[in-house]
């Protein structure tokens, strides 16, 4: 499933589509940023990844690994970039792991 992140440039606003995204243990998780050219995603307190940062030029895929723990909320942020400015949503996006 795909997580889709828009900027509304002259207002600053960002929407995150789904806020909420429910996976399931070995689905892909894609993040894009619409017109953007650079994206990175932070898991606050723990990640259903190895890592609790991904980075991408515009996009984030990363699969959810097989050995995930179901019923897991798991809150992180985006900061993208688009027409060479930083937008940031600090931290309500969730992926909850079913």
């Amino acid at each position: 499933m795909a997580i889709s992140i828009t900027v509304d440039p002259p207002t600053g606003n960002i929407t995150v589509d789904p806020t909420v995204a429910n996976f399931h243990p070995g689905d892909m998780v894609i993040w894009n940023v619409v017109n953007g050219t650079s994206l990175t995603i932070s898991f606050k307190a723990n990640s259903p990844f190895t890592q609790v940062t991904l980075q991408g030029p515009g996009n984030v895929e990363q699969g959810v690994p097989q050995n995930s723990p179901l019923g897991v909320r798991y809150h992180y942020s985006v900061n993208a970039i688009v027409g060479g400015k930083t937008y940031v949503v600090p931290g309500c996006p969730e992926i909850v792991i079913e």
